[in-house]
């Protein structure tokens, strides 16, 4: 889930826990007519959702998913943070997820297009593009089959998948300059 529609859960969630808790907690008079209160839906405007997303934009939004677990589990393994089994794991399935999605989203015609980081070399050389992020993909399965619960182990399975990561950006992304 992104952050945006995790943010949009939780004002929803507040918004409907005081709706609840104040109709609790109101003492209505017999007399007084009874006010509906307002239905709160999500805006679709609010996020779009991945049907009406681009492959380009939805390879942007799946890419970002990855960097934020990488951002959590990275350190990690450099000994920066403290190592937590179940925020790694955590970090794991949402490469796992990214993974099982990443491959159907460069069908021809979107080589260009919402600032893609996406080289042509995975146009080009689309078998060697699939077996890099089948490499990732198995990388990623055999860490979270592992399921490592000791800095040690997790630098051994999750170290690999961050390498195939690597190696599938050194050949098939565009290095943007920030």
């Amino acid at each position: 889930m992104s952050p945006m529609k995790k943010s949009l859960s939780l004002v929803l969630g507040v918004f409907a826990a005081t709706l609840v808790l104040s109709g609790c907690s109101r003492q209505e008079a017999p007399e007084e007519p009874q006010v509906e209160e307002p239905q709160v839906e999500a805006s679709p405007a609010a996020e779009p959702s991945v049907d009406t997303m681009s492959p380009q934009e939805e390879r942007h939004e799946l890419m970002e998913g990855v960097k934020d677990a990488a951002q959590v589990v990275g350190p990690m393994l450099q000994g920066k943070a403290d190592f937590d089994a179940e925020a790694a794991m955590d970090a794991l399935n949402v490469w796992a997820d990214v993974g099982r999605k990443f491959g159907d989203l460069f069908p021809e015609g979107t080589e260009t297009g919402y600032d893609t980081e996406a080289a042509p070399a995975i146009w080009e050389d689309r078998e060697g593009f699939n077996a890099a992020l089948k490499e990732w993909q198995d990388a990623t399965a055999a860490a979270i089959a592992a399921s490592p619960q000791s800095l040690d182990d997790a630098r051994a399975v999750i170290g690999p998948a961050f390498e195939t990561c690597k190696n599938c950006h050194d050949d098939y992304r565009i290095e943007k300059e920030d």
